[in-house]
């Protein structure tokens, strides 16, 4: 189309990202042989059943030992390990699955930066480490001391690679670099030094670029947010309007961290962000069709599979879905923040509004208070918890978060518990048509071998599902495509796992129970179309194919 102004910047492609990411690694390299591996005999404690991230030291009565890497099936369990050391001052950089904590000597011990733990002094220490396995197999993969002084460097490699990124990214995004600019870079990219990287960054500042383009939530009061990341902090201006060359309306938003959310009204056709010279292309949110029918798309465990899940927003944009559901696991490691704006990015190309769903993935790296922050920074909603519900039309959806204490469930003592079965007795959840219960962890799953859904939730909804007449209870967790319809009393439900978005897929080979009446390991999404009384499911591929294809009625 025509437009008054050119966009001032290129838009980030996943090719562009894994370029700069290629360029970063090729220029300043991790060294090799930073920490030195811990590898004397550890003792183990697989006794241990108390919940919850506060917990003291239990007994080590046993007199077994093993050597790390270790890995046992053990799910929603707390797996402990312990040996004798002697330690210089630095830090631990403990990898474990799913999260770790650390005692020195009987002290709970903070870590620095996400699995790195502070050694404060020289001495000998008895290390303790709890493992809090939160599904299948989990255990401590490795335990590494790094000295102070490697450590320092360590932290300034660090800093100076994520100036680096910020360089290139400005350098392959901005399409008015002037000489002057563009000589800093090069000279910059030569010395690699961190005076160097910062005085570039300093003449390339007033100059922002969107590191996520504009993506659309909603939460549960229905209200419409506009999101987007921005290497500058400075405010920016949205504006939009009904025709792409009459955007009469704008309105100002302040930024947090580079990232932006403003309420707008969904009558939002055309729209584009600009911020001190920031000219966006104009962008178009899609407009709902006037049908009878209510039609959105279901997805799980995108989980850093960015090729494939850049695929499945692209190709579920062309059915021009009113709305998506993100059932969890969104990406590989929670305390990336790069993930996130890989995330956002995909999310960009569904061009309708989305509904996230945290997954354990989501609380990598905060295993300390199980609060996923980034999540929080990137896609969390002004008032609104990480769980909460919401309707479109006379569609009842309730979203769990389970991940919010350890072991994963809802405790009847917990707020969300209480929460939860104030949402099925309410007004809204009554008077809707049809009711939908997402949830990053399945009842029931069969496609993981060992695995066989989330105990804690299929004891919990067993009596709620004609009682509360839960329709369809959606999920991802197993990274395949499942589905099992059973009936309770007078209601129908249908149980699908949707974590096909991107992770890597489930082997062959199947649980024994429960029996699912499908199980497909396949990249996929599912699309699900309401009309009155009749609902449809289908789960696409990424050749379009429709993998599996049913129907639910109401009386």
């Amino acid at each position: 189309m025509e437009e008054e102004q050119k966009a001032s910047f290129r838009p980030f492609t996943l090719q562009l990202d894994e370029k700069i990411s290629g360029a970063v690694d090729r220029l300043i390299p991790f060294e090799d042989g930073l920490g030195v591996s811990i590898d004397s005999l550890w003792r183990l404690n697989l006794a241990d059943f108390r919940g919850g991230v506060n917990v003291s030291i239990p007994e080590f009565t046993e007199e077994k030992t093993i050597r790390i890497p270790h890995r046992i099936l053990l799910p929603d369990h707390s797996i402990w390990y312990q040996t004798e050391v002697q330690l210089g001052r630095g830090v631990l950089r403990i990898n474990a699955d799913d999260g770790a904590q650390l005692w020195l000597n009987g002290e709970r011990v903070a870590p620095e930066l996400a699995a790195y733990y502070p050694v404060a002094k020289a001495g000998n220490y008895t290390l303790t480490i709890r493992v809090l396995n939160n599904a299948m197999a989990g255990g401590l993969r490795s335990v590494e001391f790094i000295d102070q002084d490697k450590w320092e460097s360590h932290k300034l490699l660090m800093q100076r690679r994520t100036l680096l990124r910020e360089v290139l990214t400005k350098e392959a995004l901005l399409t008015n670099l002037s000489e002057s600019e563009a000589s800093q870079i090069v000279k910059a990219k030569k010395r690699l030094t961190l005076a160097e990287l910062e005085s570039a960054i300093q003449k390339l500042k007033r100059k922002p670029v969107l590191l996520a383009e504009p993506i659309f939530q909603k939460g549960s009061t229905g209200q419409l947010y506009a999101r987007w990341v921005s290497s500058s902090n400075s405010k920016a201006k949205l504006i939009y309007g009904k025709q792409p060359g009459a955007l009469s309306n704008q309105v100002e938003v302040e930024g947090e961290e580079g990232v932006f959310l403003v309420a707008i009204s969904d009558s939002l056709k055309y729209y584009r962000v600009i911020q001190d010279g920031l000219i966006s292309p104009v962008y178009i949110f899609p407009e709902k069709k006037n049908t009878n029918s209510q039609e959105f798309m279901v997805w799980a465990d995108s989980q850093s599979g960015w090729k494939v899940f850049d695929r499945i927003m692209r190709m579920s944009n062309q059915y021009l879905r009113h709305f998506s559901v993100g059932a969890g696991d969104l990406v590989g490691q929670g305390d990336d923040e790069q993930e996130y704006l890989r995330l956002l990015r995909s999310m960009h190309l569904g061009g309708y509004a989305h509904y996230p769903v945290p997954g354990n993935h989501d609380y990598d790296g905060y295993y300390e208070e199980l609060k996923p922050n980034n999540f929080s920074k990137y896609l969390g909603l002004p008032n609104q918890q990480n769980y909460y519900a919401w309707k479109e039309g006379d569609l009842a959806f309730i979203a769990l978060d389970l991940n919010e204490t350890f072991p994963v469930g809802l405790p009847n003592s917990s707020d969300q518990y209480r929460w939860f079965m104030e949402q099925i007795q309410s007004e809204a959840w009554a008077s809707a048509k049809w009711r939908f219960l997402v949830s990053h962890h399945p009842p029931y799953s069969q496609g993981w071998p060992g695995y066989h859904g989330e105990i804690s939730l299929r004891n919990l909804l067993l009596p709620l599902y004609e009682k509360a007449k839960i329709d369809m209870v959606i999920a991802g967790h197993t990274h395949d495509y499942e589905r099992k319809i059973k009936t309770y009393g007078k209601q129908k439900t249908a149980f699908v796992i949707v974590g096909g978005a991107g992770g890597g897929l489930e082997p062959k080979e199947n649980a024994s129970h429960p029996k699912m009446d499908t199980v497909l390991s396949i990249h996929h999404f599912g699309l699900i179309k309401v009309t009155n009384d009749t609902l449809n499911f289908k789960a696409v591929d990424l050749d379009n194919n429709i993998i599996d294809n049913f129907f639910l009625t109401h009386d």
